[in-house]
């Protein structure tokens, strides 16, 4: 049985440099409301944080929300995530999707994005 502490191992055996083996990624839901929705990779970036570090959550939130308002995004539901990068450099969706398979409690949220603002930002605590 594959454990999540097995399972990050077995990642960052696979990706040697851990100082960029992970990329905070920003996808579109496409079709939120159906069965038949699915995500599209809009962009990504480097990071040394880990799959599972939650403290990362808020760089990667506020990355994503610049990223949104420096673009032309429009609005929608967008998903973000840490995710590991493949030996091309490209986000690794298999790999991301073996790891919750396996338990890791990887660090993933979605956005509502009105094409200027957050539309449910989170509450401060």
């Amino acid at each position: 049985m594959n454990t999540p502490e097995a399972a990050l191992a077995a990642l960052n055996d696979t990706n040697r440099d851990a100082s960029t083996c992970n990329a905070m990624t920003l996808y579109r839901v496409v079709n939120p409301d159906s069965l038949g929705s699915y995500t599209e990779l809009l962009h990504h970036e480097p990071t040394a944080a880990r799959v599972d570090d939650l403290a990362a959550w808020p760089r990667l939130r506020a990355w994503a929300l610049a990223v949104l308002d420096r673009t032309e995004e429009r609005f929608g539901m967008y998903q973000i995530a840490i995710v590991p990068l493949n030996q091309r450099g490209d986000p690794d969706e298999n790999a991301f999707h073996d790891l919750i398979a396996a338990d890791v409690d990887v660090v993933e949220d979605y956005l509502c994005w009105s094409g200027c603002s957050e539309l449910v930002p989170v509450r401060e605590t």
